[in-house]
């Protein structure tokens, strides 16, 4: 199973975004739902957002200008929030983050002496998440499989006394 990243932005805000998706998407076992890439024509946009946001691991959020006016952003907040996801807004310019996001740490990238430190945060962020999530996937399964070895076990010891 991989790290699943919902990417809310503007899309006057694209250009901005493309290079650090670029960068996030080499890590292995993670899977980004960015609309422009993920949705198909005829797709039913917002069912597929609120699904995407409800399986993700983690909510990026692309704070600009553009984005604090989109209906769509602040939609897509409202179901991160009110589903407990992780948030992070990411600054593509001045603006901070209000309403539903204000108190919540986020990474400045509009600021060009602190981008390359913010980045390399948040993709060791992703990366520790990933591993940690793949930690636990596997003990689920090493436990699962214990658990289904003793059960067969159980199940010999019980045929062995009926000859008795």
């Amino acid at each position: 199973m991989s790290f699943k990243i919902f990417i809310s932005y503007s899309t006057k805000d694209v250009e901005h975004i493309n290079p650090i998706l670029s960068q996030l998407s080499t890590i292995q076992n993670t899977e980004i739902f960015y609309a422009d890439k993920t949705l198909n024509p005829g797709d039913n946009i917002d069912q597929i957002i609120i699904n995407n946001i409800k399986n993700s691991d983690v909510f990026l959020m692309f704070n600009s200008e553009s984005a604090l006016k989109s209906n769509y952003v602040q939609q897509e907040i409202g179901v991160a929030k009110s589903n407990n996801k992780i948030i992070i807004p990411i600054l593509l310019d001045s603006n901070k983050p209000t309403a539903m996001l204000n108190g919540i740490n986020y990474l400045n990238f509009y600021d060009q002496s602190k981008k390359e430190a913010e980045f390399d945060r948040l993709y060791n962020y992703i990366i520790r998440n990933v591993q940690s999530k793949n930690q636990n996937q596997l003990l689920t399964f090493l436990g699962i499989l214990g658990i289904g070895y003793l059960l067969s076990r159980s199940e010999d010891e019980n045929e062995d006394d009926a000859y008795y």
